[in-house]
């Protein structure tokens, strides 16, 4: 049985056709709504801080792009404290998207906030940007390192004998992410944009260094340490055995370096002067009646330096400030058996220059001769004539008389030295022995042999040679009232030839007057280049030859006063 339908009431069946009536006319309403506002920009309407309202959409975006378009393209300030990195914008690539600022302003559109805003008419908004996060993670990695600072690691040396300590320094890291998410959201809403950065914290700190310096360099610089070897003791100064230290620094730590040369440099240095370490005594010939002697070679004391770094640090730990160097033979460079093997059958050149008469140079020439007459020389060992004479002074009983230099003659302690020099050259020359260093007067003087002379001066001009002949040297230095002669007793290695060139190059002296106190007169001779030959036979036969060249520069005239 159908229930009967109440009066006044609609069906059940209109509901959904009612409301879908006021639905479609709200639709209708709001679409019509929308398409009223589907014109230009709202009235006011800001993007960026730029004015837009009431325009087009082209209108509105040209004029956006015009106000932006210096910002956009200025360098990206950023931050770190005090220090600022600058950007590139299109390098880094970023950009603003003009269309996209405009997206729901302008025609037509649903968004019910974009209609919102359309209604109210007064919009303010950011620009909308193009972020490519890789390129600007790049660009600021690539500007780093004008607002990174390495962190310094705490350093220990030692100087002017005491411990020095540098502080370590705290670096800073520019933190990329971070930064890149700041540029992202402050570019051209803020300048400059405030980057991120973390601290770098040093590898050795100063904690590690004062450690260091109290259990090393402290004890080190506490004073002299004293060593035993044979039972003898001596002391080795703190600073000798400071120079032998370093404190470098690898794999993040900080440590002492001792370089065991040096130490044993220093021990041996203190152990001789304290008369406890010696060195070993070469052999040597001496000749007397004709005859040649050996006088055997003497081993000295001396240590080892590994054995002497060991003492050295036990040393500076005791308490004491002592330890034991177990001693080593020190062997001589040339011992009895070689000087045996080398002793001289007869002589292999002689030579001899004359002199004027002058006492005082005569007087030097005898004093030079003397600390020459005698010297061995064995084989393949070099010999150095300044380094026999050492500096000619008043204290050595040296007279003082004029010499050259710079091309003048003036008045210095040892005139004549290069009367010893030249006769010794040429006693080199003849045997055979090798040529090391010489040094041929400014001008020319004829009592020496052109070409063939080798002045001499304290520090740095010397005469040098090498021992090349099959058996030692023994030198003899004999002086009379006019001369000086130099023979080489030795074994026979060659029979030497000297050939000479013509004079060239040839330059005429000029005229000094000089009035200044001191002057020395001299007489002029003309400046010339000749070359020198040496010839070497053996058997009759040349085995080689050598040659070299001596200029001479012009002998001016003085005249003093």
């Amino acid at each position: 049985m159908t229930a009967d339908r109440r009066p006044g009431r609609p069906s059940r069946r209109r509901w959904p056709i009612v409301t879908g009536g006021v639905l479609l006319l709200a639709a209708a309403g709001y679409a019509a709504l929308a398409a009223a506002t589907s014109g230009g920009t709202p009235a006011h309407t800001t993007i960026a801080g730029v004015a837009v309202g009431g325009l087009d959409r082209a209108a509105a975006e040209a004029t956006l792009r015009a106000a932006l378009a210096t910002r956009a393209a200025a360098p990206v300030r950023i931050t770190f404290g005090a220090k600022e990195m600058r950007l590139d914008p299109k390098t880094a690539g970023l950009a603003v998207d003009y269309a996209g600022s405009l997206d729901g302003l302008t025609g037509f559109t649903l968004d019910p906030t974009d209609l919102v805003a359309r209604l109210r008419g007064n919009v303010t908004r950011d620009a909308r940007l193009t972020v490519q996060q890789e390129g600007v993670a790049a660009a600021i990695r690539g500007a780093a390192s004008s607002v990174e600072t390495a962190a310094t690691d705490a350093t220990l040396a030692i100087s002017g004998g005491t411990a020095v300590a540098t502080p370590a320094v705290t670096g800073t890291t520019v933190d990329v992410p971070k930064t890149v998410a700041a540029v992202a959201g402050g570019w051209l809403r803020k300048d400059p944009i405030v980057g991120a950065s973390s601290s770098a914290a040093p590898a050795i700190t100063d904690a590690a260094v004062a450690t260091l310096k109290t259990a090393v360099a402290d004890k080190i610089l506490a004073g002299p340490i004293t060593l035993s070897v044979n039972g003898q003791s001596f002391d080795v100064a703190a600073g000798a055995i400071a120079k032998a230290v370093t404190f470098p620094a690898s794999g993040g730590r900080i440590a002492e370096s001792f370089d065991a040369k040096t130490v044993a440099t220093a021990v041996r240095d203190a152990g001789r002067k304290a008369g406890v370490l010696r060195a070993g005594t070469n052999a040597s010939v001496t000749s007397a009646d004709g005859s040649f002697h050996v006088v055997p070679a003497v081993d000295g004391i001396d240590i080892d330096p590994t054995d002497a770094l060991t003492a050295v640090k036990a040393a500076i730990a005791s308490d004491k400030r002592s330890a034991q160097v177990p001693p080593v033979v020190a062997a001589p460079d040339f011992t009895t058996a070689e000087a045996k093997t080398s002793i001289p059958t007869g002589v292999i050149s002689t030579f001899t220059t004359h002199f004027p008469d002058n006492p005082d140079r005569t007087h030097n020439i005898t004093l030079a001769a003397h600390a020459l007459d005698g010297v061995y020389v064995p084989p393949g060992q070099q010999f150095s004539l300044n380094g026999l004479l050492g500096q000619r002074t008043p204290e050595k009983g040296y007279r003082g008389a004029p010499v050259i230099y710079d091309g003048r003659l003036t008045m210095d302690f040892g005139r004549g030295i290069s009367q010893v020099s030249t006769t010794l050259f040429n006693a080199v020359f003849f045997s055979g022995a090798q040529i090391d260093e010489f040094h041929p007067h400014s001008f020319y003087i004829s009592r020496y042999p052109m070409g063939r002379e080798a002045t001499i001066s304290w520090p740095d001009v010397d005469q040098k040679f090498t021992n090349t002949t099959k058996g030692g040297i023994l030198i003899r230095a004999t002086v009379d009232a006019d001369s000086i002669t130099v023979t080489f007793f030795g074994r026979k290695t060659y029979d030497v030839e000297a050939t000479l060139g013509p004079r060239v190059n040839i330059t005429a002296p000029k005229t000094i007057h000089d009035s200044s106190p001191g002057c020395v007169p001299q007489s002029p001779s003309e400046g010339f280049d000749v070359t020198v030959g040496r010839i070497f036979k053996a058997g009759g036969k040349t085995v080689k030859s050598t040659s070299f060249t001596t200029h001479y520069i012009p002998e001016d005239l003085v005249i003093c006063g």
